[in-house]
């Protein structure tokens, strides 16, 4: 049977100032693996006909055998990863890794789970920075990537209309329908550049607003709108009219606003990196409005937030808000080929891409690329298939409920909150002498080392991966794969009640363990 694609992706959500239909005709499509010899016609519209043979790969003998094996590098090379890292990329970071237990050597990943080369199985309660919220190497994902690197497929021509960046396209304006089209790039500090840039040449207006203690990136113009001095120290001067303004106060953003030179406020929906700090129920609605009034774009970073981590498609869905640009990564990667969208109205981007000769005035070179594009597909089919944004809503709930009741079971837990699965647990100054005399022994040394010393018992002794929210936190970020079940939160509930068990005995093995992590601190 033959089949037909007419579909005019790009004029509809990605680029419309000029797109060209065509139309392609030819074999089944699973014909490809039947060992036949497929060949398709690519018909346009004025009737001019090429025929194709997808089998045929100029320069390649297929007889001869491959001249690199990739796998058998790894496994003599296992072992390695320290020195090679120390001596090639970054020592600081190997040393961190190393003072902490996180040198670990992992040699499998599938669902929330790691393995090491000795065999043991960790939960992963990282999730890659919720980059795999489907979870590891989830297999349909595995299968997409292998189907499309088993055809010779055009793949970053550049100058051509690619279809598969227009599915991606189509699929994400369809689960956020207030917004009309997408620009891809790789990374999410892209994606914010590129929504400052759009915002600031739709609006023809220089300032960007941006809140205290917010973390979207760390190229220099996502860096100029971070709002934690520790990403920005020793990098500045950064990006002019720039201004960050406190989190969670409508009122001051206002008086920003009203001078009238504001191109957009950018801010996360929920503050990952300052804690998780959930704003108040009525102040997403306020900013909606606000920006509305003084005419300045929205931009919400969802890189963190979205596809699905918080029990729903987008945090913002939380508040009924429809921001003007969407900022989109990690998740939709699937955790194996990098990729980022940015995700606005169409007004915006033929504010930005006005004329012919600006048709590519702001681009990147792998941004919608095949294997990029198919991750991001296959991650949505699974979040859809699994029932992936409602099963997080059901642990997320189960999760926060099972941990509410240690907040009053132990003194050094000062609260506990999220949305879905993005939870952080405050860790606060304990009443009883003895413990309070070292909590803040601690902070004195470093306002963040009490959080770090308690991930450390959790790997070491409950093979539980975890991480502090940010620099200088007290608080515990719990964020595992959406895919994790009710046996893996069990497990981390006994772990993280055993490990605060310890962290109540003064002295003990747990504060040993501190005093080390603090004594290298001063070093």
């Amino acid at each position: 049977m033959g089949f037909l694609l007419d579909i005019p992706l790009h004029f509809s959500y990605i680029f419309p100032t000029e797109s060209k239909y065509l139309s392609f005709k030819g074999g089944n499509p699973a014909d490809s693996r039947d060992g036949t010899d497929r060949r398709f016609v690519a018909e346009s519209r004025d009737g001019i006909e090429m025929e194709m043979d997808d089998f045929q790969s100029p320069g390649r003998d297929r007889s001869s055998p491959l001249g690199f094996d990739i796998l058998n590098l790894f496994r003599q090379r296992l072992g390695e990863n320290s020195k090679l890292h120390a001596e090639y990329i970054n020592p600081a970071w190997v040393k961190s890794m190393q003072l902490i237990g996180y040198d670990r050597i992992y040699t499998r990943a599938e669902g929330s789970h790691l393995w090491d080369k000795d065999g043991r199985r960790y939960l992963d309660c990282i999730s890659s920075f919720c980059v795999s919220n489907i979870g590891h190497n989830h297999p349909v994902v595995r299968r997409a990537l292998a189907d499309v690197l088993g055809e010779s497929l055009p793949n970053l021509i550049q100058l051509d209309i690619p279809l598969l960046s227009g599915l991606l396209a189509e699929a994400l304006v369809k689960r956020i329908p207030w917004l009309d089209m997408v620009f891809f790039a790789s990374s999410g500090s892209e994606a914010i550049e590129a929504a400052l840039k759009f915002a600031r040449c739709f609006t023809k207006r220089p300032r960007i607003l941006y809140a205290d203690h917010s973390y979207h990136g760390l190229t220099y113009g996502a860096l100029s709108v971070t709002g934690d001095s520790m990403w920005r120290e020793g990098f500045e001067p950064l990006l002019p009219e720039t201004k960050a303004v406190p989190f969670n106060d409508a009122d001051a953003l206002e008086r920003d606003l009203a001078a009238g030179n504001v191109a957009a406020v950018v801010l996360e929906p929920i503050q990952v990196g300052a804690g998780i700090i959930i704003p108040s129920d009525g102040y997403l609605p306020q900013v909606q409005e606000l920006c509305r009034k003084h005419k300045a774009i929205l931009i919400f970073d969802e890189i963190h937030t979205g596809f699905g981590r918080t029990g729903t498609f987008l945090a913002a869905e939380h508040w009924k808000v429809e921001p003007d640009i969407v900022c989109l990564s990690k998740g939709l990667s699937a955790a194996m080929v990098p990729v980022s969208a940015v995700v606005t109205r169409k007004e915006i981007i033929r504010g930005v891409f006005s004329r012919l000769d600006r048709s590519e005035v702001h681009a990147t070179t792998f941004g919608g690329n095949n294997l990029a594009m198919v991750s991001g597909l296959a991650a949505l089919a699974v979040l859809d298939s699994e029932n992936l944004v409602a099963r997080c809503c059901e642990m997320g709930q189960h999760f926060l409920q099972s941990l509410q009741p240690l907040a009053l079971k132990y003194e050094l837990v000062k609260a506990v909150r999220g949305k879905g699965l993005l939870i952080g647990v405050e860790f606060g100054e304990p009443k009883s002498f003895m413990l309070r005399q070292a909590w803040t022994l601690m902070h004195k040394i470093n306002p963040g080392l009490f959080a770090q010393a308690f991930t450390i018992p959790l790997l070491e002794k409950h093979a539980v991966l975890t991480q502090v929210a940010g620099a200088n936190q007290d608080v515990l970020k719990i964020a595992p794969s959406l895919v994790v079940t009710r046996e893996d939160v069990d497990w981390f509930l006994r772990a993280f009640d055993a490990v605060l068990a310890s962290t109540h005995k003064f002295p003990g093995p747990f504060w040993e363990v501190a005093k080390s992590l603090a004594k290298n601190a001063l070093l």
